[in-house]
């Protein structure tokens, strides 16, 4: 059956087209499945987006304006904060999708290669997940692997302006994540090498037209900072202080969160050490291929070094940062099962006795248990989804002068003010960050003044400690309106 879709052009395309559609559905079964985020940054993002649409920034921003820019016109297009992005987000990790198998199938020219890696990288568990969740990792795949595309592409031909498209795609992607940043240092890098072995010939006034396209955006970003803050470094060392805050900076925290480890923990995990292998052997056996993994390198390495002094780390889901890498070994990984011949593995070449198929079907069995294990992760519930939908139809749009009280235990109610689709209605309790604590307007140590409360307009509270609960019900000055699993609705 493979080969009858392989040997026709047409059977081709339309399997890559099933599996496209496939990718599609994958997030919308994640969504009923009450999947929807990895951690708190996408309500955070969410908020920022619309606070920019509304009013614009606020205070100097560490997140890149591409993504903000997207959301924020999404939201104003179609105003609904939950659902906005995440179709957005969904749109573009299909995106990503279609760039891989054009990048795959540039790179190899093998239809088996580019339909076999097409089906791993549909289950792939973390672009699985990236996919869905309204972050800037679905935007920042799509440009960067359309953009290596177009490098290949002119590599292998005679067109100029193919490696000026590349070189603008990955220039958009420096406005999405700092990583893009270090592709074009790494893009630039490549060509001077290919320049000096006479491989391709760029002129030098190609070269400045190249450069200023590169670094436009990170040259103005450094300018925007230092314009609204004093630092043009500001964002770096918000994320810095940020790591340095949550985890530490010890030899321990550095040895587990640096990005060669995590590099390495998810290429074991996830089955990509065999496209290691791949990737040495082909890179001295085709000029493009070895083109293409210079580029990978020059920009992961100078990373890996950042990341072991501990520096310009996240403070959360740091696998995120190089799962791009392993993305991209994907189609080294079925290279090398496609070819185990080639390869001097006495007990390896023994496997070329199974249908290569079925090997293939184990790895995605093995994939999915891996995406229901990342499904476990409930940065964002149903109930806080249930909770900001009744705050929106029974206290918004019934009382809409009237603001509501949102006590800050943890991160959840920043999910529950973006369901509510009605940011500006709310009046944190206390810092915005949870493990700031600090002037609250209600405090458990304290009598409650209810002055505070009329001047701010307070009519509705929601909470979630017992403590201030306990507190609330002891009032006669309040009444429990609705009560959910953990959050309850007070009114004065």
């Amino acid at each position: 059956m493979i080969s009858r879709i392989l040997d026709n052009k047409k059977k081709f395309i339309t399997a890559l087209l099933f599996l496209i559609i496939v990718s599609a559905g994958l997030n919308a079964i994640l969504y009923f499945a009450g999947f929807f985020s990895i951690s708190a940054d996408e309500s955070g993002r969410t908020l920022l987006a619309y606070e920019w649409i509304n009013e614009g920034y606020s205070e100097t921003p560490t997140w890149l304006p591409f993504h903000t820019i997207v959301m924020g016109f999404g939201i104003k297009i179609f105003p609904d904060l939950f659902w906005t992005p995440r179709i957005i987000g969904s749109l573009f990790g299909v995106s990503a999708f279609i760039s891989f198998i054009w990048l795959t199938h540039q790179l190899f020219k093998d239809r088996y290669i580019t339909l076999l890696s097409s089906v791993v990288a549909l289950f792939f568990p973390t672009r699985v997940i990236l996919s869905a969740v309204p972050l800037s990792e679905s935007m920042f795949l799509f440009f960067i692997f359309s953009g290596i595309a177009l490098f290949i592409i002119w590599l292998k031909s005679e067109w100029d302006h193919n490696l000026f498209l590349s070189v603008l795609v990955i220039s958009i992607s420096t406005s999405i994540r700092y990583e893009g940043w270090f592709f074009s240092i790494a893009l630039i890098s490549v060509l001077i090498i290919v320049k000096k072995l006479k491989v391709k010939n760029v002129s030098i006034a190609n070269f400045f037209i190249i450069g200023f396209i590169s670094f436009a955006f990170p040259l103005y970003w450094l300018l925007f900072q230092a314009n609204i803050s004093g630092n043009p470094f500001q964002f770096f060392q918000d994320a810095s202080r940020g790591y340095e805050n949550a985890e530490g900076i010890t030899l321990f925290t550095i040895l587990k969160n640096n990005y060669l480890t995590r590099f390495v923990h998810h290429n074991i995990i996830y089955l990509c050490f065999p496209g290691v292998v791949a990737s040495f052997y082909l890179f001295f056996r085709d000029s493009a291929i070895r083109k293409f993994l210079i580029l990978l390198l020059i920009a992961f390495i100078p990373l890996t070094i950042m990341s072991f002094t501990g520096r310009g780390v996240p403070t959360h889901n740091i696998w995120r940062v190089t799962e791009l890498w392993n993305i991209l070994l994907i189609p080294f990984t079925v290279f090398f099962i496609k070819n185990l011949q080639l390869f001097e593995f006495k007990y390896l070449k023994h496997l070329q006795k199974i249908k290569i198929p079925l090997l293939i079907v184990l790895i995605l069995i093995y994939y999915s248990f891996h995406v229901y294990r990342l499904m476990g992760i409930d940065a964002f519930t149903k109930e806080e989804l249930k909770i900001g939908r009744y705050v929106e139809a029974n206290l918004i749009e019934v009382d809409s002068e009237k603001k509501i009280l949102i006590e800050v235990p943890d991160w959840s109610y920043i999910n529950i003010i973006v369901a509510s689709n009605k940011p500006e209605m709310f009046v944190r309790n206390s810092d915005f960050n949870p493990k700031i604590k600090g002037n609250e307007i209600l405090s458990k140590d304290f009598k409650i003044n209810l002055d505070k409360l009329s001047n701010r307009d307070i009519k509705y509270i929601l909470l979630k400690s017992k403590e201030l609960k306990d507190k609330m019900k002891d009032n006669p000055f309040f009444k429990e309106k609705k009560y959910f699993s953990e959050w309850t609705v007070f009114e004065l």
